[in-house]
Parts: C-alpha cells; sequence; structure tokens
C-alpha cells in the first residue's frame, strides 16, 4: 500500500469537538495501514497531551486568529505567511504529502501548498467545514468558501447543512464524523432506579456563549417546578478565556438566584465522556448553531435518551420521537416541555435511547464516515 503522511493542522486549544472527531477518524486510518498522521496546534494546546496519549506525533506554531483586537488584526497576515512557511518547511521535513485542515478558518495550508508549488513539490491541501458557515460573518464566510473551493484538493462538509452552503461542485463532499471507538463499559452505568428517584439530565460542552447552556438552565427551572425529581449537570471546559469563564460564572450566579443551587449542578471537562453519558438518563444539547455535533452523536451511540435543538446537524443524526426529541432552536417552552416528558417517562427514555443506538450505529457505519475519508486521501496522493 503506498504510505502517505498527513499533517492534520487543528486550531484547538482545549480538547474540542472538532478535534475528537478527526481523532475518532485518524484512529482506525493509522490503524488499517491507510497512513501516518500528526498534528499541528496552536503554541500552549491544552489539547497536545491527548493526542500524545494516543501516540500521535504533535507540532505547535504560534497561529493568530481574525478577532476584533487590534493586535490580532495587525499580526493575522504576516503571521499567515510566516505559519504557511513554517508549514510548508514542516511537511517537507516530515515527507507529509497532505495537509489536512480541521478548521475552515486556517488558511496556513493554502500558503503552504502555493509555497510547496512554487518550490516544484505537489502539496494537496484538505479543507473540513465543522460549523455552518451561513451563521458566521457573511463577508468573511464568502472570501473563505471561495478560498476553499479554488485552492482544497477537497472540500469536506460534516452534514449536509454544512454541504447546503457550498456551489454544486464534485471537490465539496458531505463525509459524517465516525462513531467514536469501542465500548468500555458495554452494560449501562446507571441503574434502572434510583433510590432517591431522581432523573439525571447532563449537559455536556464548553461553557461558551451560544452553546445553550443559557436556555438548558432556564428549561430546566421550568420543568423542575413540575417535577422536583429532576437533576440538572452541566459540565465542559472553558478553554482559557477569560470571556468563556464569566459565561460560566454568570450561569452559575442564575442558578443561585432561582433557588436551583442543589439541584443544579456544574463540572469541568470530563474525559471519560461514556462513563458520564451513561451515568445519566437523558443528554441535552440545546446549541444555537450545531454543523454536526458529537455529543448528539455520543449520547446516541452510548445509548441515553437525547433532547437537542434543531439548530442545524442534529436533526440528520436521528429521527425526532423515535429515536429522540427535536425542539425548535432557543424554543425554551419547548425545551421545558421536552424535558418534563422524558423525565417521567422511564419506558419512552429506554426505546429512545435503543433506537438511537441502532440509528447511528446504521448510518455512521465505517463506510460511510472514515473509510470515505481514507478513500479520499488516496485520491489525494
Amino acid at each position: 500500500m503506498l504510505e502517505r503522511r498527513v499533517l492534520v493542522v487543528d486550531n484547538s486549544r482545549a480538547v474540542t469537538g472538532a478535534l475528537n472527531a478527526m481523532r475518532h477518524a485518524t484512529g482506525p486510518l493509522r490503524a488499517s495501514g491507510v497512513g501516518e498522521f500528526e498534528w499541528v496546534l496552536p503554541t500552549g494546546s491544552a489539547a497536545r497531551a491527548v493526542l500524545e496519549a494516543d501516540g500521535y506525533v504533535t507540532h505547535e506554531l504560534p497561529f493568530v486568529e481574525i478577532s476584533r483586537r487590534k493586535k490580532d488584526l495587525l499580526l493575522y497576515l504576516p503571521m499567515l505567511l510566516l505559519n504557511g512557511w513554517r508549514l510548508a518547511r514542516l511537511a517537507r521535513a516530515r515527507g507529509a504529502t497532505i495537509i489536512h485542515l480541521n478548521d475552515f478558518y486556517n488558511l496556513t495550508g493554502y500558503v503552504a501548498r502555493l509555497l510547496s508549488w512554487l518550490s516544484g513539490s505537489r502539496l494537496r491541501v484538505i479543507t473540513h467545514v465543522r460549523f455552518l458557515p451561513q451563521t458566521q460573518q457573511p463577508l468573511l464566510a464568502r472570501v473563505w468558501r471561495g478560498l476553499a473551493e479554488r485552492f482544497a484538493e477537497r472540500v469536506i462538509c460534516v452534514s449536509e447543512a454544512v454541504r447546503a452552503y457550498f456551489g454544486p461542485s464534485a471537490r465539496v463532499l458531505t463525509i459524517y464524523d465516525p462513531l467514536p471507538g469501542a465500548e468500555q463499559y458495554p452494560a449501562p452505568v446507571r441503574p434502572l432506579a434510583r433510590p432517591d428517584n431522581t432523573v439525571r439530565l447532563l449537559y455536556l460542552g464548553n461553557f461558551i456563549a451560544g452553546k445553550g447552556q443559557n436556555f438548558a438552565l432556564e428549561a430546566f427551572a421550568a420543568a423542575y417546578a413540575q417535577a422536583p425529581h429532576l437533576r440538572l449537570h452541566l459540565a465542559g471546559g472553558d478553554m482559557g478565556l477569560a470571556k468563556n469563564q464569566q459565561y460560566r460564572q454568570a450561569l452559575e450566579a442564575e442558578a443561585q438566584r432561582r433557588g436551583l443551587a442543589e439541584v443544579v449542578t456544574f463540572g469541568s471537562f470530563i474525559a471519560d465522556v461514556e462513563a458520564a453519558i451513561k451515568a445519566a438518563d437523558v443528554v441535552l444539547n440545546f446549541s444555537e448553531s450545531e454543523s454536526f455535533s458529537l455529543t448528539c452523536l455520543d449520547a446516541l451511540y452510548y445509548g441515553t435518551a437525547l433532547i437537542a435543538s434543531d439548530c442545524g446537524g442534529p436533526r440528520e443524526l436521528f429521527e425526532d420521537g423515535v429515536s429522540g426529541r427535536l425542539v425548535p432552536n432557543r424554543d425554551v417552552a419547548a425545551m421545558s416541555a421536552a424535558i418534563q416528558e422524558l423525565g417521567q417517562d422511564a419506558a419512552r427514555r429506554a426505546t429512545f435511547a435503543a433506537a438511537g443506538r441502532a440509528f447511528v450505529r446504521h448510518k455512521f457505519r465505517p463506510a460511510a464516515t472514515y473509510e470515505r475519508l481514507g478513500e479520499m486521501y488516496a485520491e489525494a496522493v
């Protein structure tokens, strides 16, 4: 088999759903001999330790993202050119033939590709789109879409909701993220009946405005008034950013203000997602915008009832009313009603859990996910 080396460029400064999705894809590809994968992360990324524990070679570059801060705006272009040169040099040193940009807005791969072509080599670029571009700043999204369609060998969309933003082109593909790896806990961790008769709701997601924890808290408050056996746990990281820390603090203060401190708890990043999901009775995801939602996929795969907002990708992950509940985006009343429904109906929770497991195991089987990535890598060489 033709040996290939891929540099996966990811802007994650912490462990994110996007990073985990690529981990789930490259793990079996690496094991099956499709190629070797190395990661390029921002300087100081907390994700480095996780990837190196998986046995990946990792590198760091001082990426600068576009933001409203004047310093970032001034540094963006020169650092883009410098990091593109560094990435091209790294690819040459490591013998990589493909750069896989796991971030739509990271343009270093295009600079590296141009420099490699000028030097006589043929470095290929693949761009992964993991959010809904139509929800971003329109001018920037159009520029980035044009660059991807023109200079990437392939543009991979994680859902049909994302694919709808792009024009008709054989180079733009929809490839779903794969299922998590083998289960560690074949039997459910949660008891069939709790001694205190509580029903535990779990919200997994980094504390970022727009991820929906505020809706979950408001919806839970209304549901709890009618069903005091409910409990809610919100867990996630803040990625070391002050604005995310302030968002979490505001949520905690709101829980206190509503008198929910005893029944709404907050936790940090959870490494053992499988155990956490299987210990919960219901998983919630009320994000305002999701291109796919690995959290929703995990909940379905691990067999826990799911309530998610209709915010893009989640509607492609399960069948509403059959294997989960899909509620209108930002509709707190509908969220609260769904929480009450599942919170009071153990049989419905069990039905959703079983149907969700069966549905995702078929739709997101290897032949429809990471194996298609492997085929694409072969075509790009």
